[in-house]
């Protein structure tokens, strides 16, 4: 369940990072402990076909030949004990939302890539918690509080210049091992890693390989013109990571605090128009919550638990923001029907995680009553104007010297002259 965060002010040249390999997996493994001696493979979320592919796999799974992306009956093939597990995304989701506010608690400055894998900005830390590697213990320490230890204990970390920097050291560290990276090093430190580490196209890596080039090293080595040549910008750019020439800082994640809603169904549910009452039922819930306040909704996820375990999600993010029910429901029921849940529900919920401004600004000419109601007279060209309207006229009349807003009043209706019939009175704060 990943946010849809967007960056912040705050930046951080050197990063922490923090990589737990097959999170999901692991926290299915947590969750039923029996499991851990055997072969386990999570299924892919979000499917509901007889062609089923494994998401990940146990260590025990891949020493037996089970790979990531397999089709299940090849899988069971291989290993007939293969234990499949249905993937449960609101329990992940919960999960990283948990470390993530507690990892705020350390620094302000929070980016996370993706579930399992999060970078710190630690840029002035060492006043509060002393070197880097106090500091690693101090960040690993804390998740003590809301994971439980073999999660923790199982968690890679890695401190250098730039969040590449420090997401390779993650990879070639080893549980409770960190690698610290200082910047004089870190070319260096590179300059064996493989190219499969650099953030590029799957097709530009191939072609990387095909032309012999397998390291970091190497690629650093090569001339900025024929990099330029073969892969344009993003050549030029993977040459000046290589090299640690570029440094790119941790950026802080803007995550708003998400209003979530809920609905128990008294028995499993599964029909779709069910399940569309439902949705309409928390919209209705969810927009009258008193800490939307004035705010549109941009981002919107549904879910719910399955019966006999597992959970379902989908989500939509608005071009526009809104706060009409009918807006926000049609993306979500045009992806229940391309995604619709694999068994009956027996939980509903609904999540907005993402906030902007209404599109369309109503408040400014809407009349209500003192106690709320809206006025029957609501022409602008006769009776009191609304306080927020008048408030607007009387900061733009300080700005321009004049009241910029008029309205259209009646003077002689029954002339045969068009320009006699109305005209343009200025309204007055």
């Amino acid at each position: 369940m990943d946010p849809a965060p967007r960056s912040g002010g705050e930046k951080s040249r050197t990063s922490l990072c923090l990589w737990l390999p097959t999170f999901e997996l692991r926290l299915e493994l947590v969750r039923s402990p029996e499991l851990d001696a055997t072969s386990v493979a999570l299924l892919t979320p979000g499917e509901k076909t007889a062609r089923r592919e494994t998401w990940q796999v146990s260590e025990r799974a891949f020493q037996a030949g089970v790979r990531p992306g397999m089709l299940v009956s090849r899988a069971v093939a291989l290993c007939p004990s293969l234990v499949l597990l249905e993937p449960d995304p609101a329990h992940y989701g919960a999960a990283m939302d948990a470390i993530l506010e507690t990892l705020s608690g350390i620094t302000p400055v929070v980016q996370p890539t993706h579930r399992g894998l999060i970078h710190l900005g630690v840029d002035g830390l060492e006043r509060l918690y002393g070197p880097p590697a106090d500091q690693v213990n101090r960040v690993l320490h804390t998740l003590l509080e809301i994971l439980p230890r073999p999660l923790v204990a199982a968690t890679r970390a890695g401190r250098a210049p730039g969040t590449f920097g420090a997401r390779v050291a993650a990879a070639a560290a080893r549980p409770g091992a960190p690698v610290l990276v200082k910047e004089e090093e870190l070319a260096r430190f590179l300059a064996p890693r493989p190219v499969s580490t650099l953030p590029l196209p799957t097709e530009a890596l191939k072609r990387l390989e095909r032309l012999e080039v397998k390291t970091l090293g190497a690629l650093g080595a090569l001339p900025e013109h024929a990099l330029l040549r073969q892969f344009g910008p993003a050549g030029k750019e993977a040459r000046a990571l290589a090299r640690g020439e570029k440094i790119d800082p941790v950026q802080a994640i803007h995550r708003p605090r998400p209003i979530r809603v809920s609905l128990d169904f008294p028995a499993p549910v599964g029909d779709r128009e069910a399940l569309h009452r439902g949705l309409d039922r928390l919209l209705e819930r969810g927009l009258a919550r008193p800490e939307r306040r004035d705010r549109a909704v941009r981002g919107v996820r549904m879910g719910g638990h399955l019966e006999g375990g597992g959970s379902w999600t989908i989500e939509a993010t608005l071009r526009e923001p809104s706060a009409r029910r009918e807006v926000l429901a049609y993306p979500l029921r045009g992806r229940v029907r391309l995604s619709p849940p694999p068994r009956a529900l027996s939980t509903l919920f609904l999540e907005f995680f993402d906030f902007g401004s209404p599109s369309v600004q109503t408040l400014l000419f809407e009349r209500r009553e003192t106690g709320g109601r809206a006025r029957h007279d609501t022409s602008l060209s006769t009776g009191e104007i609304s306080d927020s309207l008048r408030e607007a006229v009387r900061e733009l009349k300080l700005k321009l010297g004049h009241s910029p807003l008029y309205r259209v009043v009646e003077v002689y209706p029954w002339s045969r002259i068009p320009e006699r019939r109305h005209a343009l009175m200025a309204v007055e704060p």
